[in-house]
């Protein structure tokens, strides 16, 4: 067990503060599954339009990892599937019959029980996982991408202890719903011959992980973004090249694929924080997999119109979607802002009583009233990278951010590799673009750092 205390970083406290009572959203119509969301696939639809599906179905594979499905996650029939640019597959529409019928698997003639788990090979975990199609939930660093199903990592991690604002409380989580914990913890202890690491925070004491013999216990405490993955890799495990692997899951991934083991079911539902400050009924919503944003808008009576903004994922390092789009599949959190164009002339001489800010730079600072964001708050135009240390204030890392920046925007590789760009993801530097003086999108650089690694193989 290991108790890191960071003090570098900042909790942004938005309005809208979800209230932690579960409402059920009922199934939508039409299912939505974008493969967009997985990076650096090249999808092959494997379904037509009509064709009957079920929970389970293969929808399309990567051309780049074949073995690897990726299911339906209701039953029905294909409606349509939406291409862009270069046939580019960007939707596929599932006309959903709502009652949820579920393809035989194979490998789960038998069920398991808590015991007999863990006398599984890796293989044969692999197997049962990946023909439910939940292999996707299982993704790894470097890159972020889907888990390398013919490799073994060096470690896995587990967090249930968030720093995101809006993050769901994982611990009410697990009290709501902790079927298939154990069984799954002891299903990805077959994955690999290194560590399951939990990470945790001095506030959380579950009793769950007092019968955890194949785990290991870590405390990470201060400000977002402690809850990062990424930042606790780079403390207990860091990743040195791109042969590194080390996974990483959520406690709802770990429930999913316990279940299956335990009840042959393939789990299609999800709890997801919903808040902020264009929310007028922030709450915890239980959805299935692929719901548009207009279902839980009508059902719900939220109100969302023209003015609103809505974000699949953190305010921080969430993707902007429209409301006939789908929660991501990784993202837990629905994040709804106001729309605000509002433009104040000579802005930057004005008191700033409720401007964001790190510095001193308005009264808001001193007031603590400094938490007030918008989507459209970048308040200037680029200019050159000035370093005063802003991003280093915020990132718990042990990286020179301003020398990884410009070695990414020089394409020097041999630099980016030794500033250690295989540790790095977008989310880790999401508060370096909130911040950053010069207004450079940091998180943004570093997501094209990385693909240059990744394309350069």
């Amino acid at each position: 067990m290991a108790t890191f205390n960071l003090s570098k970083g900042y909790d942004l406290q938005l309005e809208g503060q979800p209230i932690k009572e579960i409402i059920e959203v009922t199934p939508s119509d039409v299912v939505k599954v974008n493969p967009q969301e997985y990076k650096y696939i090249k999808p092959k639809v494997t379904v037509k339009v009509e064709e009957d599906v079920l929970v389970g179905t293969q929808l399309f594979f990567d051309k780049n990892n074949p073995d690897i499905k990726h299911v339906s996650p209701c039953s029905g029939k294909i409606e349509s599937i939406d291409y862009g640019p270069k046939r580019k597959v960007l939707s596929i529409n599932i006309k959903n019959d709502k009652e949820y019928n579920q393809v035989e698997l194979k490998d789960l003639d038998n069920l398991f029980s808590l015991s007999s788990i863990s006398g599984l090979n890796a293989q044969a975990t692999k197997a049962i996982i990946n023909e439910s199609g939940m292999w996707p939930l299982i993704r790894q660093r470097p890159f972020s991408k889907v888990a390398n199903i013919e490799s073994k990592p060096k470690s896995i991690f587990v967090s249930m202890s968030p720093t995101d604002p809006l993050a769901l409380d994982q611990l009410f989580l697990l009290n709501d719903s902790s079927v298939g914990f154990l069984e799954g913890i002891d299903a990805i202890s077959n994955l690999t011959d290194g560590d399951i690491n939990i990470i945790l925070n001095n506030n959380q004491s579950p009793s769950m992980l007092d019968s955890l013999d194949r785990v290991k216990i870590h405390y990470f405490n201060g400000p977002h973004p402690s809850g990062n993955v990424g930042i606790h890799m780079h403390y207990l495990d860091p990743i040195s090249s791109k042969e590194d692997e080390v996974w990483y899951l959520t406690i709802q991934d770990i429930c999913k694929i316990g279940k299956l083991f335990v009840d042959g079911k393939i789990n299609v539902t999800k709890l997801i924080s919903m808040g902020g400050p264009g929310c007028d009924k922030p709450s915890y919503l239980k959805v299935y997999d692929g719901t548009p944003i207009s279902h839980i808008n009508d059902e719900l009576e939220l109100g969302l119109d023209d003015n609103s903004v809505v974000i699949s994922g953190s305010v921080l390092s969430g993707k902007y979607i429209n409301i006939n789009e789908s929660v991501g599949f990784y993202h837990e959190i629905l994040t709804i802002l106001k729309n605000v164009d509002e433009r104040h002339f000579l802005g930057w001489l004005l008191p700033g009583l409720d401007k964001f800010t790190l510095t001193n730079t308005f009264v808001s600072k001193l007031l603590n009233t400094n938490n007030t964001i918008n989507h459209n708050m970048k308040n200037g135009s680029n200019r050159a990278i000035v370093p005063i240390g802003m991003w280093e204030k915020v990132l718990p890392m042990d990286i020179l951010p301003n020398f990884l920046i410009r070695s990414i925007l020089a394409a020097d590789i041999e630099d980016m590799e030794k500033l250690g760009i295989y540790e790095c993801s977008e989310e880790d530097f999401a508060l370096c673009s909130l911040i950053c003086q010069s207004k450079v999108e940091v998180s943004q650089i570093i997501q094209e750092g990385l693909d240059l690694m990744y394309e350069e193989g």
